[in-house]
């Protein structure tokens, strides 16, 4: 019968492709990963991060030039080509070259960060849509069921073998069916669209997923910690951040130390003077020095960047350690709902088959009278609870080994 070849499908967690225009998860995660608007935005934050970093600005001099011009009682022209360059400033130069590449470090982390949290997404919508139409091809199958039960009904009742209730209520069961398989077909509908924009296209498109629902050999706990505490990006991030917080703490350091300027250029001044007897002079020619600036009293404004780049970098390790802790709590918390749904799959596969050979049983004994449709309708129940409870953990247990592998740093 077609609810015994349904329910195979649920023993061995697999569908077979049977339409030619079709989406494997490989390639809705790389449609995705090509036009996320998210990973495009952090790209660009890298973009900016990097000419930061290459342009090498805070070591290289400055050439400018000056033109002036003023006429009143007196005129005065004069023009210049200067070169100033800073040979020393308490190596903030180098501090804040450093702080570039930690900021483009960082960038590219986000990239992965994005990257992977589009994946576990994409995947997670992935697998819903598998799951949504499987709940369809169960509820088509009661329908079906209570299909043939309204038929065998209607006929009993046309030779006065039962009731008019009894027959009434196979309708009112084939409609509330129905019903239920109307809600189905719009909640996979909305698993196809949530999918769509994940990838940024046809939000109408559907029926591209036919695949089969794996789970990967049972992951162990402690490797799971280890590769989490050395790989997780959110960790690798708050880390750079600590290194951010530093070099900004040395940068605040250098604002004691005094700063070396060389300068040199060419001047050309040309002045008049209206009176009594005109005067004019004119001077040129090429000029170089350098400039000591030694910090005194500023206010104590050193001080107090110093003492708040000391915070900074404080709370760049408290942030770490607490994005360790959460971590490790939601790898806990996921792990636990992972192994349990593990171990539910068994259960539940051997209550379909169950609950679909009984069901099988008690059409055909509401079909020969020895069994009422008050009885037959809880062993409907039962199996579409039953196949509910199935596609419930198969996909928290898919969904949970994504997680698992989104914090263990896994999910590439």
């Amino acid at each position: 019968m077609k609810y015994r070849l349904f329910c195979s499908f649920f023993l061995l967690l697999s569908f077979f492709c049977v339409k030619a225009q079709i989406l494997t998860l490989e390639d809705c995660v790389q449609q995705a990963l090509e036009t996320n608007y998210g990973i495009q935005m952090a790209k660009n934050s890298e973009n900016i991060n990097r000419v930061n970093y290459n342009s090498y600005t805070v070591f290289l001099p400055s050439v400018y030039g000056d033109i002036s011009h003023r006429s009143s009682y007196n005129f005065n022209a004069a023009a210049s080509a200067n070169f100033n360059w800073r040979i020393f400033d308490g190596l903030s130069m180098f501090f804040t070259h450093s702080k570039n590449k930690a900021l483009l470090d960082i960038s590219a982390l986000n990239i992965v960060l994005e990257m992977e949290q589009l994946i576990a997404n994409v995947s997670a919508a992935y697998y819903n849509v598998w799951i949504q139409s499987k709940l369809l091809e169960a509820t088509e199958n009661i329908v079906d069921i209570s299909m043939q039960r309204f038929h065998i009904a209607n006929s009993k009742y046309q030779i006065g073998a039962i009731s008019g209730l009894e027959y009434r209520q196979s309708k009112i069961d084939l409609n509330a069916d129905s019903s239920l398989l109307m809600l189905q077909q719009q909640a996979l509908t909305n698993a196809y669209i949530s999918l769509n924009t994940l990838m940024t296209k046809d939000l109408t498109k559907e029926n591209y997923v036919q695949d089969t629902l794996v789970l990967l050999p049972l992951f162990n706990y402690n490797q799971i910690v280890d590769s989490a505490l050395h790989n997780n990006t959110s960790l690798l991030i708050n880390q750079k951040g600590i290194r951010l917080s530093e070099l900004e703490l040395k940068n605040s350091l250098s604002y004691f130390f005094p700063t070396l300027d060389f300068s040199t250029g060419y001047q050309f001044a040309n002045t008049k003077t209206q009176g009594a007897t005109a005067m004019q002079s004119m001077s040129h020619g090429f000029y170089w020095g350098f400039t000591a600036r030694i910090p005194i009293f500023s206010r104590m404004e050193n001080l107090r960047n110093k003492k708040m780049a000391t915070y900074r970098f404080q709370n760049a390790e408290l942030q770490f350690k607490s994005v360790e802790l959460n971590v490790l709590s939601a790898l806990a918390e996921l792990y636990n709902i992972y192994k349990n749904n593990h171990s539910l799959l068994n259960f539940e596969m051997e209550n379909v088959a169950i609950t679909s050979e009984t069901l099988e049983i008690a059409l055909e004994k509401y079909r020969i009278g020895s069994l009422s449709g008050v009885e037959f309708r809880e062993f409907q129940r039962s199996y579409i609870e039953a196949v509910k409870r199935l596609m419930n953990a198969s996909y928290q247990a898919k969904v949970s080994e994504i997680g698992l592998q989104l914090l263990s740093g896994k999910l590439k």
